[in-house]
Order: C-alpha cells, then sequence, then structure tokens
C-alpha cells in the first residue's frame, strides 16, 4: 500500500471522528461546530494534494491550517488590550435632569406632550443610528423624551 494511501485513509478517518464528535456536541454552539468544520475541510485538501503526490503543496496546506487555527484560537481567547482593539467605554451613568432633558429636544420649560413628542420624532429621525446616528443619542433622546413625559404624567 502506497504512502498517499495512507495518509488519505488517515486523514479520511480523523474527518470522520471529528464529525462524529462534533454531532455528539450539538448543544455546545456554533462557534466550535466551525471550527471542526474548517478542521475537516484542511485534512480533506490535505489528504486530496497527498493522494495526488503534492508533497510541498500538502505541507504548506497543513502549516497554513495550523497558523490560521491558532490566530483564530488566540483572538478568541484574548481581551481588548491584546488585540490593539479599544475597549468601547460606557459613558458615567447619571440621571438625567428636567433641564438637560428640555435640552436635549430643544424645547421650552412650559412644553406640553405634544410639543414634547414631535421634537422627539424630528430628532429622532435625524439622529437614529440605521440614519447615521449613534446609540449613544438615541438613548439620550429617548431618555429625555421619557422623562419629560413621566414629568407632564402622560
Amino acid at each position: 500500500m502506497s504512502f498517499a494511501l495512507i495518509a488519505l485513509f488517515i486523514a479520511f478517518g480523523a474527518a470522520g471522528w471529528l464529525l462524529f464528535r462534533l454531532a455528539g456536541n450539538r448543544e455546545e454552539g456554533g462557534e466550535r461546530s466551525m471550527t471542526v468544520m474548517k478542521v475537516v475541510v484542511w485534512l480533506a485538501l490535505t489528504a486530496a494534494l497527498l493522494a495526488a503526490k503534492l508533497w510541498p503543496l500538502a505541507f504548506m496546506v497543513l502549516l497554513a491550517a495550523g497558523g490560521v487555527t491558532a490566530i483564530e484560537a488566540w483572538r478568541a481567547r484574548a481581551g481588548p488590550a491584546e488585540t490593539g482593539e479599544e475597549a468601547p467605554r460606557a459613558p458615567p451613568a447619571r440621571r438625567m435632569s428636567e433641564d438637560e432633558a428640555l435640552a436635549v429636544l430643544g424645547l421650552d420649560a412650559g412644553a406640553g406632550p405634544a410639543e414634547v413628542r414631535a421634537a422627539y420624532r424630528k430628532l429622532i429621525a435625524q439622529l437614529h443610528p440605521d440614519k447615521g446616528g449613534t446609540d449613544y443619542l438615541a438613548a439620550k433622546i429617548n431618555e429625555a423624551r421619557d422623562l419629560l413625559l413621566r414629568r407632564l404624567g402622560d
């Protein structure tokens, strides 16, 4: 039996074993499933290259697979400080005052519920995250509306 057939047998045996394990661990989630499926694909590709007697290419595929898998595993475990990404900072949690809520919506102190709703609709239409605004601005506008409507008893 040639070395290529032995390599093909081992690769497909390992791929079958991984698929069997994957079928037994369905409740663990999709990320693990994707990792196992990537390993199966890498092994099948390597086995096909070995069967075609393309040893250098098969060796390079194995090295690339190991490198990619190691990088993905590191990124999954690494925190934002290690990957160079900055962690999002939450704004300080404090309650909005009525004056601040009026200023956010651009209203005067004697505004009624209808004026609050109209100012809210105008602002949220411009600053909604789907329209280019930010989640923070939308949250502040929502907070201002809720506070003023609560104070007005509506």
